[in-house]
This record gives C-alpha cells, sequence and structure tokens, in this order.
C-alpha cells in the first residue's frame, strides 16, 4: 500500500516498517513462547541485505565513535557534500573549499584533493606505509582489508583510515563556515594522538 499524503517523515517511516513486516508474512513466524522475538525477524530480514566489503572498518574499529560515523556516511556516499547538496536544489557553490580546484564530491575529498592528500600521506608515512593509493575505491578496498587483519600494524592502518576521514571532514566544515584551516603537521598528530590513546602497547610500537 503506498504511503499516505500528508504524513510527517517520522509517520512516513513507520508506515515503510508497516510494509516490511507485511512483506515478510507478518509478526506471527517471529513469535517464540507467545513473545515477539527481535532476533528472529533480524534474521530474517538480513537475508534481504547484501554484505559489504568494507563493514569492518566500521564495525570492527577501535576508532573514535564520531569518526566511526563520519567514515560509515562516507562509505553510503551520504556526507553532506556539495555535489549531493546541488542535487537538493540547495544554491552553493560546488568548488572544492580545501583545494579551490575541482568539485567536491566524496571521491574528491578523500582524497584526490592536494590538501587532504597531504594529511594522509604524513598520517601514512607515520605508520610506516609508503603507498598511497590513486582513488577513493582503492583506498576503501585497502582499509578494508587491512580491518580484517589481525597484526597490530593493519590495526594501526585501518585505524589511521577512519580518523583520518574524520579530521579531513573537520577540516572541511570548519574552512567552509569559519575561514579556518589547519596544517597537515597539526592535523595528522591529532590523528595519530587519537589513535595512540585507543591503542595498546604493540599497536602504539607502529607510530613513529
Amino acid at each position: 500500500m503506498d504511503i499516505p499524503a500528508g504524513l510527517t517523515w517520522s509517520l512516513r517511516k513507520i508506515w515503510a516498517g508497516r510494509d516490511v513486516v507485511l512483506s515478510t508474512g507478518g509478526f506471527d513466524q517471529f513469535q517464540h513462547a507467545g513473545k515477539y522475538s527481535i532476533q528472529k525477524m533480524y534474521k530474517h530480514l538480513r537475508h534481504y541485505s547484501s554484505t559489504v566489503q568494507w563493514k569492518r572498518i566500521t564495525c570492527n574499529s577501535k576508532a573514535t565513535p564520531k569518526a566511526i560515523f563520519v567514515t560509515w556516511l562516507a562509505l553510503l556516499n551520504r556526507l553532506a557534500t556539495k555535489d549531493r547538496l546541488v542535487k537538493w536544489n540547495l544554491n552553493v557553490d560546488k568548488q572544492c573549499v580545501l583545494c579551490q580546484e575541482k568539485e567536491e564530491t566524496v571521491q574528491h575529498l578523500f582524497f584526490e584533493c592536494n590538501y587532504s592528500s597531504s594529511n594522509w600521506k604524513v598520517v601514512l608515512q607515520r605508520i610506516g606505509v609508503g603507498v598511497q593509493r590513486n582513488t577513493w575505491e582503492e583506498e576503501v578496498m585497502w582499509a578494508a582489508k587491512k580491518s580484517r587483519g589481525s597484526r597490530a600494524k593493519d590495526k594501526v592502518c585501518s585505524y589511521a583510515f577512519t580518523e583520518t576521514i574524520y579530521a579531513v571532514w573537520l577540516q572541511r566544515n570548519a574552512k567552509l563556515f569559519r575561514n579556518t584551516l589547519d596544517s597537515s603537521v597539526a592535523v595528522s598528530n591529532r590523528i595519530l594522538y587519537h589513535i595512540a590513546c585507543r591503542s595498546d602497547d604493540s599497536m602504539r610500537s607502529c607510530i613513529h
């Protein structure tokens, strides 16, 4: 059944949830001993969702919660980058505020932009990684591979990816709304500090 017109955002979400339940056959099949089982419903709905290769970047991370959340939005291409704002019919300048060279997209911001790329390069050097990937997709695949590793170095690389995305997004907002921008050295030092604070001795030994 179509969602009735005139409903608030929250009521539209509730109505859409009703359709999901009805599409599964109703609540009765998810009852256990006469009580509704959230676990049964969750396991059933999981069959309708595809597994993403990068899930451990956010679900298996000890990075700061805000960094994980912003990274999750970036991975889903749900950050309010300027290219998306334009699609929402907002009258904004599409140019990247960090480099003033190209249109601001997730792919450009992480890490085609000269400013964000320089931050990421410094962080990688400090954790002993000499090679920087060329595209956002390649960076994500690299971080996803590291997030599945058990070595201290792999964990540090995964956390560094998450914290750098968050740091760049903060700098983007600072430049956009307050016209301030920190140096790559200052930003990378903060990133590595956050990683060190949430790491054990074996992981901290990977930071130089």
